[in-house]
């Protein structure tokens, strides 16, 4: 079921997600533009950055929430474990989550929370263990996104930066694409240029560029 924009304006007050660093307007076009090149019935993007978190984890709710307006079933996952901020967006716990679910290998139905928001689900980071190293193990990380994937129409991983550590590049292998934040006057071009050139290496799709100016 389709939510309504005045519906999804409420949430947005509700949930303090202004409109300051990205309008929700443009979220929109955003998740059209990936649309059209994600033919998938079930579809699984990375949103990160070359170096700066900066707001990128308002712009992975707000993506999220776009697609749940469409009626789809969303999942959004905070997958930035050495600083997880998506819970605090949508006022939930951090107590457990992602890294209960790759760590013990347990069923995601145990760890992801409702929303206010119709149709979406979001999974908090959890706690962070002692040795991260422990988590990005490609084949814990597969068998994570397989479980979402049986389960929701579309998964949004927030990722930390992709020049910071090896996660996000672990995660966007099992990812259909990638979702690249940019931020004037704090994201470098060479590191932009560097993040790219990485992702082609392993033929890992940008399927959209968002720019920050403000």
């Amino acid at each position: 079921m389709y939510m309504k924009r005045d519906e999804t304006k409420k949430i947005m007050q509700r949930l303090k997600l202004n409109e300051d660093f990205v309008s929700t307007e443009q979220i929109r076009m955003i998740r059209t533009k990936v649309d059209q090149v994600s033919s998938r019935k079930s579809s699984l993007f990375m949103l990160t950055s070359p170096n700066y978190d900066g707001e990128k984890s308002i712009i992975s709710a707000k993506l999220a929430i776009s697609y749940a307006e469409q009626g789809k079933k969303v999942l959004l996952v905070d997958a930035n474990i050495r600083r997880p901020s998506l819970h605090n967006w949508f006022q939930l716990t951090n107590e457990s989550g992602l890294t209960n679910v790759i760590l013990n290998n347990e069923e995601i139905q145990l760890y992801y929370k409702e929303t206010l928001v119709p149709g979406l689900d979001v999974l908090p980071a959890g706690p962070s263990p002692l040795n991260l190293s422990d988590i990005w193990v490609t084949s814990k990380i597969e068998e994570m996104v397989r479980k979402c994937k049986a389960e929701f129409e579309v998964v949004i991983f927030e990722a930390p930066p992709f020049l910071t550590a090896s996660d996000s590049q672990i995660l966007a292998n099992q990812c259909d694409g990638v979702i690249l934040v940019v931020k004037a006057n704090k994201t470098k071009k060479e590191d932009t240029f560097k993040t790219k050139d990485s992702l082609e290496r392993t033929n890992n799709r940008i399927v959209g560029v968002i720019y920050q100016t403000g």
